[in-house]
This record gives structure tokens, sequence and C-alpha cells, in this order.
């Protein structure tokens, strides 16, 4: 008796979350859309090629929007200027193992005091990633 007065509430609610989550969902798919239309163009080549004419590593800023790309599954083209967080949905977790992963591929190192909290950009990014020195290796005795 109990359980069938709780089905059309538990049915309604359920039915609520269902329906909220679905216009997240065909939110997220348009704004994607239209952020890649918005974009046509944009590649790596020419992020890089912009990121070069203010002194930006090629090497660093090509391998920082692979990695966006392919690691971290943007699927639209990706600018400088966008937030890591708001535009791409990184949340601070998520750009320290970005830091931590990228500084491990391009074989530099992370100096204590270098990072200038909170990274907000793609091009601080870049620019922290440049900032850090390579790491240096002993030699054999």
């Amino acid at each position: 008796m109990w359980l069938k007065q709780q089905v059309w509430p538990i049915g309604i609610l359920i039915t609520l979350v269902a329906v909220t989550f679905m216009v997240l969902k065909l939110s997220a798919s348009y704004r994607n859309a239209v952020l890649s239309r918005q974009r046509r163009g944009v590649t790596e080549q020419t992020f890089v090629e912009h990121l070069a004419q203010y002194n930006f590593n090629p090497l660093i800023t090509g391998t920082t929007y692979r990695y966006l790309q392919e690691v971290q599954q943007i699927k639209f083209p990706i600018l400088p200027s966008d937030a890591l967080d708001e535009d791409l949905g990184l949340d601070s977790d998520d750009v320290d193992q970005v830091i931590h992963e990228l500084l491990r591929s391009l074989n530099r190192e992370e100096v204590p005091g270098l990072r200038q909290e909170p990274i907000l950009t793609v091009e601080g990014l870049v620019r922290h990633l440049q900032a850090s020195p390579r790491k240096k290796y002993k030699a054999a005795a």
C-alpha cells in the first residue's frame, strides 16, 4: 500500500532527472557544434603559428594542442584565450594532471614556486610549460 503511494512521486522525480540530463547533454552538443562552426579553419598549425608570433616554442604549443584534443578529448578547435574551466571543462585536478603529463612528455620539470596560480587559459598553460626548465641528466660515472 505504502509503495503504491510512492510510485507516482518517485516516477515524476526520475522523469525530471532524466529530462534535465537530456537537456544538458543536448545543450553541450549544441555548444560544441557552434564552436566547431565558428572556429572552422583553426587548426594545430594556425594555433602554433599564432603563438609563435609571441615567441612561444612551437614544440610546446603543438604538443599542448594535440594533448588537449586527443587526451582530454576537446572536440572543437582550441584558441589560446580559451578558459581551461569554462571553455574546455577542466577542473583544477584535470589542470594539474595536464601540467604533469605535458611536463613529462616535454622532458621538463616542475619548479616549486614557479606556477602562478591559478592557470586560467590555454595560453597561460603554454606559458607555464615554456617557463619550466628542461630536466637535467646526470652523467654516468
